[in-house]
């Protein structure tokens, strides 16, 4: 049975490779002698406990702790772990809590977002698709007058946005549907037990779209141009995991995308404003025009 302590350390361990890259004995113990999770004052690790930390950590989370003469100690299968957004978001994660809890001098100088419902129902929501449970919600969006309650498989989460989404059927459907956490009044999980088709893959159900909405679009060729100064952010930060910049000059970029233009995608352009401009396909281009002059009309 891993203790929370225990889970912490192997946690710090692993953040702590991952994110320096390879290190020595010497220079490991540098760093766990300042640790937050250092509860008591250790100067060193010592070497049995060292052995079993690399034992647990490939056990729990199977992360391969390796050593090297001429490098250290580093984590050999790192790449897995890029390519693993669960396991990528867990490390990150716990980085950030692990600076903040280092850093509690700054405190009021560290600014952060929330998630909204984050806290609330996330738990529970996980709990039940580990269980295979339904939930019974109740739920009111923002086109309710009042909530209404109904009975849910939760298939998958989806963090977009700054919210949580449970995308799954209702139990009188079989149409899946989005739901935001943050729009849930209460949560209960049931009895009933669900299993999720053998056909159903949340990776490729997303596969070519933008955030939550499908909408009934298809996924297409959409290009853009960029400006110069624009291009840099959408580099560091692309629109969608099929951005592929096929052109750059001094003044601009042009970049593609095989992607649905659902509602959300044609918002987040919007959002860009006149640092970008819709090359193809040509009905996008239009809406975007049209919305534009709806702006326009709007201010007059």
């Amino acid at each position: 049975m891993t203790s929370t302590t225990q889970f912490n350390r192997y946690m710090w361990l692993v953040e702590l490779l991952y994110s320096r890259g390879a290190l020595t004995k010497e220079q490991i113990d540098r760093y766990w002698a300042r640790s937050y999770y250092n509860e008591k004052q250790e100067s060193t690790i010592p070497k049995r406990t060292f052995v079993r930390m690399k034992e647990a950590i490939a056990m729990l989370f199977d992360i391969e702790i390796s050593f090297s003469k001429t490098r250290g100690y580093y984590i050999s299968n790192r790449e897995d772990i890029s390519q693993d957004d669960i396991r990528s978001w867990r490390i990150n994660t716990f980085a950030v809590s692990n600076i903040l809890h280092e850093s509690a001098d700054l405190k009021g100088r560290i600014l952060l977002e929330d998630i909204p419902s984050g806290n609330r129902f996330l738990t529970q929501v996980i709990d039940a698709m580990r269980q295979s449970k339904t939930i019974m919600v109740e739920y009111q969006n923002f086109q309710m007058s009042q909530p209404c309650e109904f009975e849910i498989s939760p298939y998958c989460l989806k963090v977009f946005k700054q919210r949580w989404y449970i995308l799954g059927p209702r139990t009188d459907s079989k149409d899946l549907h989005f739901y935001s956490l943050d729009r849930f009044c209460s949560l209960t999980i049931t009895e009933h037990e669900f299993s999720v088709p053998k056909r159903f893959d949340a990776e490729e159900y997303f596969l070519g779209f933008y955030g939550i909405m499908r909408d009934n679009n298809k996924v297409e060729r959409v290009r853009v141009q960029a400006t110069a100064f624009r291009a840099n952010y959408l580099r560091s930060l692309p629109l969608h995991n099929s951005q592929k910049e096929i052109e750059r000059t001094p003044a601009h970029s042009v970049f593609e995308y095989r992607i649905a233009p659902t509602a959300d995608f044609i918002q987040e352009l919007r959002a860009i404003g006149p640092d970008i401009i819709v090359l193809q396909p040509q009905w996008l281009r239009e809406r975007i025009v049209e919305e534009a002059k709806q702006i326009i009309t709007n201010y007059k």
